[in-house]
């Protein structure tokens, strides 16, 4: 009977010890899995601290080489021993000058650039900073082409060459006629040094023409051409019909440039062919321009 009793004593403080070892084992389990946790936590921290620490950034500048160079600002980091910018790149070309200051120039002419070439310049900079440009208007392009060969060749087509276009600006062909100087068309200019050859639709007349073509920069300057004259030898061109009671129409011998001009000296029709039409015009007198030469005509 006793050693029942013992053994029933002896088998409760057992499955007690049992118990302990299970619960410490859990206690310990948990502790293992929260530093494990927060293992993990500190890795993934010191993974960002260090990915933002090396995560760098940069700036674009394309432009026109003008024969000038680049000035830029460049900061320094908080720490005191570095600056912003650590890499230039002039297209795709590595700069391999000194940048590691407040300041530097970069010298464009080291990548081979010609006179109105386009280029892009990267600069690598840390985050958080920004290099400055100090002068961005070299970016842009001025106008330096010169017109170098022109003729007036089939179907009355103005043929012009250039040379030297520092950027791709657009031309605008102007006409002298009728005591003034009057756009006849826009051409988009291509830009380089080679020689560019552009057309332009014109009305040529009997005797003495004269042309200027001129560009407009980001100055908002204009740059002419020297005035271009051709001389033309060809039939006059005549009205056919009388002026003094036109109803509908005037008509000419040939197509020419025409206007018709009001005593206001308002532009009431512009156009070119060999027929005005004059219909919706009220009665009264006007003044019609065609060729190089003014007259009047009375609506009916």
């Amino acid at each position: 009977m006793v050693i029942k009793i013992i053994e029933k004593k002896l088998q409760k403080n057992l499955e007690k010890a049992i118990n302990q070892i299970k619960f410490v084992n859990k206690f310990v389990n948990k502790i293992c899995n929260s530093m494990r946790i927060n293992t993990l936590i500190i890795g993934v921290i010191l993974m960002l601290f260090v990915s933002t620490g090396i995560k760098a950034d940069e700036m674009s500048l394309k432009g026109i080489y003008q024969g000038k160079d680049l000035y830029i600002i460049n900061p320094m980091l908080d720490m005191g021993e570095e600056y912003c910018a650590y890499e230039v790149l002039v297209n795709k070309i590595e700069f391999d000058d000194a940048i590691n200051s407040s300041a530097f120039r970069i010298s464009l002419d080291f990548a081979g650039l010609q006179f109105g070439q386009e280029y892009e310049v990267v600069i690598k900079h840390h985050e958080n900073c920004t290099p400055k440009l100090v002068n961005p208007e070299v970016l842009k392009p001025l106008s330096t082409y010169s017109v170098n060969n022109y003729e007036i060749g089939y179907n009355d087509i103005l043929n012009f060459t250039t040379q030297n276009e520092s950027g791709k600006l657009t031309f605008y062909v102007e006409e002298f006629r009728w005591d003034k100087w009057s756009v006849r068309g826009t051409i988009p200019g291509e830009g380089g040094p080679e020689d560019r050859t552009y057309s332009q639709k014109v009305y040529p007349y009997n005797g003495e023409n004269m042309f200027r073509i001129y560009q407009i920069d980001h100055l908002n300057r204009k740059f002419y051409s020297d005035t271009i004259v051709i001389n033309i030898d060809k039939n006059p061109v005549l009205v056919t019909c009388p002026l003094n009671k036109v109803k509908n129409e005037i008509s000419f011998s040939a197509i020419t440039y025409y206007a018709v001009i009001n005593e206001y000296g308002e532009e009431l029709i512009r156009g070119s062919g060999d027929i005005v039409n004059v219909s919706d015009l009220k009665k009264g007198e006007y003044f019609l321009n065609f060729e190089n030469e003014y007259i009047v005509f009375k609506k009916k």
